[in-house]
This record gives structure tokens, sequence and C-alpha cells, in this order.
């Protein structure tokens, strides 16, 4: 959570999130949900309106009793713009957001491993930095911070990587001090499923889905360097009542089969080398996803999952996956059919990790201050707001 200067930044802070969570909310409706007082609200919408945050839309319709018609308020979508970069063994995304989550600019790459070799993870991200920020820049718009999405146990909270086999990180990486030399705007890192959960967070349009699995299943190298072989890989993001689920070590959603066994390559006890056939209908394909499916199916079931996302991988094998989760849950659950719960496919495709990082960094952007963090340093949430505003004139 962010800390706050004074607790006057409280009430800044809630007024912006409704105003973002609601598009098109009045000074009537922000003061009744949050139970503040109509004129501290004036003052507050006041100030953001001057500086550009928000900005007033169409008007609405006057109540039975006539009077003036209410005015709506919103987040000013191009205040400013995020950048959300993925970076994996065999290529790098990366996109800008507005604040609504609208897409202003995507751009994916591969990256041969000698380059990887040459460049390591800083120069993939430098050179991903320098495209999103020059186009930030053709926009006219401030790009006030970037998130990025890794294969790997990430502790965000330090802006460091734990661990990475996709990466060959082996031990403990400052990620966020060592590229922070590259640019002087805020940098957040996070793992890369974890990351298309926010993203499906942010489009969601069902508030009572509390509970989900976003399952981000690769067909790539399993590691930058000549000669890789290509594997499934998997990796998981859980929402558990409506929040990103981590774990005190940051390895939620970390997988390996059940069967797996000394001896076996890649997460499953199934050959996932068949996979680099490509042919649809061959058995071991197959046997590889309802291995998945099975392990899939146990988590919905017993974590009353609501819906699974399908994401990464290529769509043909996506519906295949899609179709065997839908079938071992309903086996699997030992009450007749599953009711409410649903198996969909990503909403960004091979966007996801980037958009989600992006959305994570805006998420952070609009979150409530905690009071234990309460602070008399630095400035105030309106004064920084002013500060991006300046930039982007």
């Amino acid at each position: 959570m962010k800390s706050i200067n004074s607790l006057s930044d409280i009430n800044v802070s809630r007024i912006l999130r409704l105003i973002w969570k609601h598009k098109g909310i009045s000074r009537v409706e922000i003061a009744n949900q949050l139970g503040i007082d109509k004129s501290t609200v004036t003052k507050i919408v006041a100030s953001l309106s001057e500086i550009g945050i928000i900005t007033e839309v169409a008007q609405g319709i006057t109540g039975p009793q006539g009077g003036r018609k209410p005015i709506f308020l919103e987040i000013t979508p191009k205040f400013a713009c995020v950048g959300g970069i993925e970076i994996n063994p065999e290529r790098f995304v990366c996109c800008l957001l507005d604040l609504h989550g609208v897409v202003l600019f995507q751009h994916q790459e591969i990256i041969e491993p000698q380059v990887f070799e040459e460049l390591r993870i800083e120069g993939v991200f430098q050179k991903a930095y320098r495209m999103i920020a020059y186009e930030a820049l053709k926009l006219g718009v401030s790009m006030i911070g970037i998130g990025i999405g890794l294969p790997a146990l990430v502790d965000s909270e330090k802006g460091a990587i734990v661990r990475s086999v996709p990466l060959m990180i082996d031990d403990w990486f400052p990620f966020v001090e060592k590229v922070s030399r590259y640019t002087d705007i805020p940098v957040s890192i996070e793992n890369d499923a974890r990351c298309c959960c926010c993203g499906e967070l942010m489009v969601a349009d069902d508030p009572f889905v509390k509970n989900m699995l976003f399952l981000l299943a690769e067909y790539r190298v399993l590691q930058p360097k000549l000669r890789s072989r290509k594997n499934l890989s998997v990796g998981m993001g859980l929402v558990l009542n409506g929040k990103i689920h981590k774990g005190p070590e940051y390895t939620s959603g970390e997988f390996r089969s059940l069967l797996w066994e000394e001896g076996n390559r890649g997460q499953f006890f199934s050959g996932e080398d068949s996979l680099a056939n490509m042919i649809t209908d061959n058995d071991e394909i197959n046997a590889i996803f309802y291995e998945l499916a099975r392990h899939i199916a146990f988590l919905v079931n017993t974590l009353n999952l609501q819906v699974v996302y399908i994401g990464g991988i290529e769509q043909k094998y996506a519906r295949k996956i899609e179709g065997l989760v839908r079938e071992r849950v309903n086996f699997q659950w030992p009450y007749g059919d599953k009711k409410n719960f649903d198996v969909r496919m990503a909403s960004f495709s091979s966007l996801s990790v980037a958009y989600g990082a992006a959305s994570m960094y805006i998420e952070q952007l609009f979150s409530l201050p905690s009071l234990a963090t309460a602070s008399e340093k630095g400035p105030s949430i309106l004064d920084s707001l002013a500060t991006i505003s300046g930039k982007s004139k």
C-alpha cells in the first residue's frame, strides 16, 4: 500500500479510487457512498479537476422533483499512461495503457539466444523501455510507471527476482535496483501468471467473481541459450476472496505434476516433448493436457474456484485444455455436475502478461493508503498528481 503524507490524503485516495472504479459518478453519489461531507467532496473534486486527473462527462437525468441535472465524473484517460513489459526466454512484449486500461500501443519481439546472452535481462528491459518511452512521447502522454511480468519467483515488495530457471537466475537479483539506472519513473515487478490475474480483474464485468485461477501455459524454449529444447511451461495465478494470492514466500502458483518423478524432464510425467510435432490429435499431447486438467480440476473443486482462465498457448491447444478441464471438474466433483463454474480464454491473448503488469501498476496507483504507514514526509497526493500534470503539458 502507498504511504500517506497526512490524514487528508485518505479522502483524496478514496474519492479517486471510487471515480476510477465507477466511471461516471456524481459528487452526490461520492459523498453518499463514502460518507464524506458534500463540501469536502466538492473541494477535493475541484482540486482534482484543476490538476486534470478527473473530468466531467455527460450530464445525468434530473430526479422526479426536477432541479439541476447531476454531472458525472471520471478519470481522465490520458492524464497519464503506464507501461507494461513481459520478458521471457524467447521474446519480450511491451505495451502502454491509459488510466482506463485501454491499450495505446503494443509490440512483441523475438529474442534470439545470442542476443539474450549479450543483453541479459537488464538489456532486454532497456530495449523495451526505450520503445514504450518513445511511443509515450509521440502520444504526448506522461508515462508515470512501468510494470514488468517475469517467469520467476518474485519478491515484488523488494523489487527482486528470488530465482528463475527460465531466465537463468540462480540467486537473489535486485532487478528494480539494477534497471532504475535507465529510467527516472517507478518500476515494479511481479510473477507473470499473477500479472495475468490482475489483467483479468481489471476488465472483469462480474463483481461477484472473487475466486479464480489463471493458467499460463506457454510452449517455449526452456532457457535462452542455443539448442535449448522447447517444452510446455506452466504457471498459475490464484485470486482468492478477490485478492491475488502470493503466499508468504511469494511461491504461490508454482507447478510440478503430482505424477512427476526423478528423471522426468519438464514439469510433467507425460512426454511434453511431443508438442514439438504440433499434431492436434497426437495421443501424447492429449496425455499432457489430460494430466494438467486433472490438477486444475482438483484445485477448482478444493478451493471452490469460479473461473479458470487459459492463456499463453496457441488457441487450438487452449480449447483442448478447456474441454478437458470442464470434463474433469465434473468427473472429480462428488455431487453431480459442478455449478457456478466456467472456463474462459484469456482476454488479451499474447498480451496477457504485459497488459496485466501495467494494470497491476494502475491498481497500485488507485489503491487505498494505510493508516499504519502514515508519514509527514514527502509530497501530498495532490502535489504528486500536480507534478505529473506539469510533465504532461
